[in-house]
């Protein structure tokens, strides 16, 4: 089984207060594996406020924590490309797999390391937020490409098929250099940068991460490994059916609120008290209590 590298961006407090569960979530899932390696990315204007609690369960969970590399010229501010930005940095070989910071991991994500090299994994998003086809035709024209025949089924609603569309919270790429010698992370910034600035097109923020990931997959000659809904199990207004929530890999809350009605936030809140020293305890407590997360 190849290295597994599993990334997050804590960049600012929000992102960090979130990275706490993260990070314990993660460490727990994949307790006493060696070939497992964790990483937050923040910017160098953030590393110095990086606060006690934080430094705390990153040393814990056997964190690294790495200055983000510099962004491009995006055509006008994007922090959603960050992650494509954390992801270019050099981990070591075998798999990476990013993971939006209001996550938590219940299961070991390490089966996608054993993906083919010409794979990326991610799961279909949960609405069709960007399109509609006409828009998919001019974005593939851009690159002198056909509309993929290809359809995968979205999350939420009523499922419809949809042309290839995932939720960028969660993916895993190869660190083994693919077409002209460059990684995936390289392509997928290479297409996001591009995009954003050559292809006349409405609407492409915040989606430019979600709309170039399946074209630079087939620019550059990658498959997509379609994931189940376990692999990114979207909380957000689910209403009562949030009693249900299954114990998937990746339980993607996006707001506190959702997470404390989850059945699974009982254990995972211990689990993270457990993990983090006690003298760091009240601080944390006191965060929780402002996001409504303790009872």
């Amino acid at each position: 089984m190849a290295d597994t590298h599993i990334f997050f961006v804590a960049d600012g407090e929000r992102l960090e207060i979130q990275s706490w569960l993260l990070a314990a979530t993660l460490a727990h899932a994949h307790q006493d594996r060696r070939d497992v390696h964790l990483y937050a990315y923040a910017s160098a204007d953030w590393l110095p406020q990086i606060g006690p609690v934080t430094q705390a369960i990153y040393r814990v969970a056997g964190v690294s924590l790495r200055p983000l590399p510099a962004p491009p010229k995006w055509a006008k501010p994007y922090p959603h490309g960050n992650k494509i930005v954390a992801a270019t940095d050099w981990r070591g070989p075998g798999w990476s797999i990013f993971l939006d910071t209001y996550m938590v991991c219940l299961r070991d994500l390490t089966t996608l390391s054993a993906l083919p090299d010409d794979h990326v994994a991610a799961a279909p998003e949960g609405r069709a937020t960007w399109g509609p086809d006409e828009r998919w035709e001019r974005a593939y024209g851009h690159y002198d490409l056909p509309l993929p025949t290809t359809r995968v089924r979205l999350l939420r609603g009523d499922r419809p098929e949809n042309l290839p569309y995932f939720n960028a919270g969660l993916v895993a790429m190869p660190e083994s250099p693919g077409a002209g010698g460059k990684r995936f992370a390289a392509h997928w910034l290479e297409t996001a940068v591009d995009f954003d600035h050559n292809c006349k097109i409405a609407n492409k923020r915040p989606w430019l991460d979600q709309i170039t990931l399946p074209l630079a997959m087939a620019r550059f000659g990658y498959k997509a490994h379609v994931l189940d809904e376990s692999w990114n199990y979207a909380l957000s207004y689910r209403g009562s059916d949030i009693a249900l929530t299954p114990d998937a890999h990746i339980l993607h809350y996006h707001r506190f609120r959702f997470l404390a009605a989850a059945p699974q936030w009982p254990a995972i809140r211990a689990r993270f008290f457990e993990a983090l020293p006690k003298a760091h305890h009240a601080a944390a407590r006191a965060v929780f209590e402002q996001a409504a997360l303790l009872d």
